[in-house]
């Protein structure tokens, strides 16, 4: 059997061959995630400079996120509640979890206003909406350190009702049930 033996130049030439085309092919990928990037952009700023004339939204939930924004900035909880709503109902994996983490923090900081303008009962809708929302990003990403902390902080502000305070009668489980009841055997020696 012959033995093929390579040359120190031409194994060079091999490898510098392969880290080009790997070169090439990221350089390829970011291109697309650039002109992605940009057009969303384009149409965030299109939206933006005919929102008075009502023009439709576009269709690509990360716009429906960054059109949030405005709203918020001005005050407008409802508007950017609905777009960060509809953003996370149509989308999957990270741009949902950024929606429900965003959704979570415009409802606490409003809930924290109105709670610092003496408004405690309109706060306390708001507080549990923003659990919500961090729960269901938590849900999607349990590592998601960020809604872990608001939703503490949410908890600290208007804590969970404990099930055991409702003074409902706790409920037995039928593994419970069988280990207290008197007069049975389970057959055992």
């Amino acid at each position: 059997m012959a033995r093929i033996t390579v040359s120190p130049r031409r194994a060079l030439r091999i490898v510098l061959l392969a880290a080009s085309v790997v070169a090439a092919c990221a350089l390829a990928f970011e291109s697309w995630r650039l002109a992605r990037a940009t057009y969303v952009n384009q149409q965030l700023a299109a939206y933006l400079a005919d929102q008075l004339t009502s023009a439709p939204l576009p269709s690509d939930p990360r716009v429906w996120i960054a059109a949030s924004r405005e709203p918020e900035h001005a005050g407008q909880v409802a508007p950017a509640a609905a777009l960060l709503r509809r953003a996370a109902d149509a989308s999957r994996g990270p741009l949902r979890e950024i929606a429900l983490y965003d959704l979570g923090n415009l409802y606490l900081r409003e809930a924290l206003r109105l709670r610092h303008a003496g408004a405690d009962a309109s706060a306390l809708p708001l507080l549990e909406l923003a659990k919500e929302s961090y729960r269901s990003a938590l849900l999607e990403r349990p590592e998601l350190w960020d809604a872990k902390f608001n939703l503490e902080m949410a908890l600290r502000v208007a804590p969970d009702p404990d099930p055991d305070d409702t003074g409902a009668p706790q409920i037995l489980t039928g593994e419970r049930a069988v280990t207290t009841m008197r007069a049975f055997t389970l057959g055992l020696p």
